[in-house]
């Protein structure tokens, strides 16, 4: 019964909150088609690490439609860094709001409506006075935001957590496309015909990809061959969907007995205790969980020969440089096929995991190794 009472109250919450949604939509100014050359737009995307390493393209298609209009990403602080050096970006604003990310713990329906109202972030993008605004994940909360900041032209999702009642045009989400691709159709709505590649993009100087250079050790077999560099992040959000720790750790056991290869681990200051346990049976490999920030990870990535991960950030990070990357998935999925739908990238992503009427069980290290050995024989 309580469960009853639960569920009713959030209905009732989700209904109050679309219908004023509607009604505000419908007072404040909505014209019917956007501006042919908008002065400024803006992008929400304060999401997680992952999410936003998605969606980068975006901000190189509206560029290409839009070469003058000042482009706006409004991130989560943490993902601030993602952005640096983006040549399609205007400016970086931090929008730490308070729902879809697991950063801020607090996502209370008053904590969300307490920073909509008053917090300076929202005042702020209201003193902006954007021609456009879009709404990457698509909610109702991003809605109210985008009105609350008097954007008049508003770009949402149908399908996926409400608010495209309060917006002019919207993207149907659809869980068999590519993030990514779905992610390029804001643009379309915009009349964009040029679209980039569907792949995450990240921009390093110079100096940060030397510095990444300078993290592996460099030993080499052979006068002119340097060692195979593998990096393993072995973290991740949730538990289940993450692949076991014991069989990270039979893994990295045969992989370190391997000829010409040198593993770094990678990850967070949590990661960092759990890959304790991965170098009992492997104490000479580098362990960088929680010692490098997110450009130095970057970094390492793109001067790596191959990342083995779970449905991470990693794997979207690989793809930013044309890594391969071996993906294995936790108990939480039940099809890899699915997964690598929405989430994986053709040409550089190898996604292992169950598959429904066809494999029930989780790659064993064992059989996971197989598939590596078989990456690793075809690497230039």
């Amino acid at each position: 019964m309580h469960k009853n009472i639960l569920k009713r109250t959030r209905l009732f919450i989700k209904g109050v909150l679309e219908g004023t949604l509607w009604l505000f939509a419908r007072w404040v100014r909505t014209p019917k088609q956007p501006l042919e050359s908008p002065g400024s737009i803006f992008v929400l995307r304060n999401n997680d690490i992952g999410d936003l390493l998605i969606s980068t393209p975006i901000f190189e298609a509206l560029r290409r439609k839009f070469p003058d209009a000042y482009i706006v990403a409004g991130v989560g602080k943490w993902n601030i860094e993602i952005l640096k050096l983006n040549p399609h970006i205007s400016e970086v604003l931090a929008i730490n709001a308070p729902w879809h990310n697991k950063v801020i713990q607090n996502r209370s329906h008053l904590r969300k409506m307490a920073y909509v109202v008053f917090s300076s972030e929202s005042r702020e993008l209201a003193r902006r006075h954007f021609d456009i605004g879009i709404d990457i994940v698509g909610s109702r909360w991003g809605s109210l935001l985008m009105l609350r900041a008097g954007i008049p032209y508003r770009l949402g999702v149908k399908g996926y957590a409400g608010g495209y009642g309060a917006v002019q045009k919207y993207v149907e989400y659809n869980p068999r496309e590519h993030v990514c691709r779905s992610t390029l159709r804001f643009a379309e709505l915009l009349q964009a015909t040029e679209l980039p590649e569907i792949r995450p993009q990240i921009f390093l100087s110079p100096q940060e990809r030397e510095a990444g250079e300078s993290l592996w050790s460099q030993k080499s077999a052979g006068s002119h061959q340097r060692s195979i560099r593998i990096v393993i992040g072995h973290g991740g959000g949730f538990k289940t969907k993450c692949w076991p720790l014991e069989n990270y750790t039979a893994l990295v056991s045969v992989l370190s007995a391997l000829d010409n290869v040198e593993i770094a681990i990678v990850g967070n200051k949590q990661d960092r205790e759990t890959a304790g346990q991965i170098l009992t049976t492997s104490p000479t490999i580098c362990n960088l969980a929680g010692r490098l920030s997110l450009r130095e990870t970057f970094a390492l990535v793109a001067s790596a020969d191959l990342v083995i991960c779970n449905s991470s950030m990693l794997m979207h990070t690989a793809a930013a440089f044309l890594k391969p990357a071996i993906v294995l998935l936790g108990e939480h999925f039940i099809s890899a096929k699915q997964h690598d739908a929405q989430w994986g990238w053709k040409g550089s992503s190898i996604i292992l995991g169950k598959e429904t009427g066809q494999r029930d069980k989780i790659y064993t290290p064992d059989k996971a190794m197989a598939v590596i050995n078989s990456v690793l024989s075809s690497l230039p």
